[in-house]
């Protein structure tokens, strides 16, 4: 009995009473992809050792997530308690379109929240009634609205391509070009050159070889991992013969058509794109002699590249500052 009477309150510490919450996760226009509810109650269940949820419980916690500047995602969480109260509320940010590590951080923050063992008592202040209550925020969405807006601005990346150009030379070429672009979370403006390696034909005993330069603008549209623009290129097209006689001459060049690739994010600083374009030529090229057409390219025709972009928002530091948190049940976040 003695034993028994001595361990019961180790016991007690060990094993706390559980809580129970009634949990809505709401997610805003642009992070319909973020992982919701099933993965949140799945983690706060692995941290606290039992699943607190329970559809009809006093507590009740509310949850968005939403998007902020460049790749930031954010969220704001709230605990109410049975009569409708802000008890204890957090704003969270996650960079670089991590959703999973921002639903991992707001399990953390709900199971400190939740687990009375983790409760730590503020150092009371002076100005400050013991009974005064903690800030409320109206709701998720209200908060989400409140929010200053951001001051950061696009991301601005640079980026080495290699490419090859099929049906608008004499010959499949490789090439090489650099690309620049100011990114946003759903579309990008991007401006590029590039430069092929020249084109041969022999021609009876001689050869003729074709040097092609252009300048694109790009605007895309992105969704995940997958991007589709719309390129107008201009440029010059030179042609050189060796032992053949032939009119050389540089031509002017004007060319448009459809993008679509897929793109994959190695780290904060460098993504991998693979794309292809279908070209469309607008401009008259051929090779020609005084007396005859040598050769003359379609309207239409292709070309598939591998790029590798750095993100130069990233390399600069820009990541915009995080403010210090206050803590405490007083906390405004």
């Amino acid at each position: 009995m003695a034993a028994t009477a001595l361990l019961s309150p180790w016991r007690a510490a060990a094993a706390p009473p559980r809580v129970a919450v009634e949990l809505e996760v709401r997610r805003a226009p642009g992070t319909e992809r973020c992982p919701g509810e099933e993965l949140l109650r799945e983690e706060m269940a692995r941290q606290l050792g039992y699943d607190p949820v329970e559809p009809s419980a006093a507590l009740q916690a509310r949850t968005l997530i939403f998007r902020g500047p460049g790749r930031e995602v954010h969220a704001t969480l709230e605990i109410h308690d049975a009569e409708g109260a802000v008890t204890w509320s957090r704003h969270l940010v996650a960079y670089n379109d991590d959703c999973t590590e921002l639903v991992m951080n707001m399990a953390l923050s709900l199971r400190v929240a939740l687990d009375p063992r983790l409760r730590v008592q503020p150092a009371l202040d002076p100005a400050l009634s013991p009974s005064a209550p903690p800030l409320p925020l109206s709701s998720p969405v209200e908060a989400a609205a409140e929010l200053p807006p951001p001051a950061a601005g696009p991301d601005l990346t640079a980026g080495l391509a290699l490419a090859s150009v099929f049906g608008l030379l004499q010959d499949t070429t490789p090439g090489a070009g650099l690309h620049l672009a100011l990114r946003y979370p759903s579309f990008s403006l991007g401006v590029e050159g590039s430069a092929q390696w020249p084109a041969e034909m022999k021609v009876d005993r001689g050869s003729v070889a074709t040097w092609l330069a252009t300048a694109s603008a790009v605007p895309c549209t992105r969704a995940s991992h997958l991007f589709a623009c719309a390129f107008v290129s201009i440029g010059v097209v030179t042609t050189a013969a060796t032992d053949v006689a032939i009119n050389e001459a540089s031509a002017l060049w004007l060319a448009t058509g459809p993008r679509a690739g897929f793109e994959m994010r190695l780290s904060r600083l460098f993504t991998v794109q693979a794309y292809g374009d279908i070209v469309l030529r607008l401009s008259e090229f051929r090779i020609e002699t005084p007396t005859a057409v040598l050769w003359a390219p379609p309207a239409v025709g292709g070309l598939v590249g591998l790029r590798l972009d750095v993100s130069l928002s990233a390399v600069r530091g820009a990541r915009p500052p995080r403010a210090e948190l206050a803590r405490g049940p007083w906390a405004p976040h």
